[in-house]
């Protein structure tokens, strides 16, 4: 007699999107009961599976089209979400914020989030290109976070959306 088939086959990617969507979900609760260099610390801790940019980038795509979590849909959450589940395989990936300078018809900063690997950026916004991008915070899983104060300009980001007043932008960190 044949042995019945397991509910998740091996390789299966059930687990990996049952993970993101618990951590979609989590993440904004966790982050508000600690700050951003401690709860960044505890999520580069976590154990990763196999996961790749692209890979992890299809699975969050499904969770944010959801009604209730559409709101989550911006470039810090989906570049925290890479940093989370994308597996650097002991290489230095690196979660980067950073603001565009204003322009003279622009009267509020506009903030972006990015991904890099090695020095490599996977997602970066198309304002770095053009140099017009400040990076006040980086946070690398292998050296941990690069200033204080951009940390917490960094976590008001995360978690009050795009645009931000012109009037408490943190002096740049590199």
């Amino acid at each position: 007699m044949k042995p019945p088939t397991p509910l998740l086959m091996p390789g299966s990617k059930f687990p990996l999107w049952l993970a993101v969507g618990h951590f979609i979900l989590r993440a904004p609760v966790r982050l508000e009961r600690m700050d951003l260099p401690s709860f960044l610390s505890r999520v580069a801790a976590q154990p990763r599976g196999d996961a790749d940019f692209l890979r992890v980038a299809r699975i969050y795509r499904r969770w944010l089209r959801l009604p209730g979590l559409r709101s989550r849909n911006t470039c810090y959450f989906r570049s925290l979400l890479q940093f989370r589940f994308m597996n650097p395989q002991n290489r230095d990936l690196c979660l980067h914020f950073g603001v565009d300078e204003t322009t003279t018809s622009d009267t509020r900063q506009h903030g972006h989030a990015w991904v890099s690997l090695d020095g490599v950026a996977w997602n970066a916004p198309g304002t770095m290109a053009e140099g017009r991008l400040r990076e006040i915070y980086r946070f690398s899983t292998l050296t941990g976070g690069s200033s204080t104060s951009g940390a917490i300009f960094a976590a008001a980001m995360l978690r009050d959306g795009d645009l931000l007043p012109v009037t408490a932008p943190p002096s740049s960190a590199s």
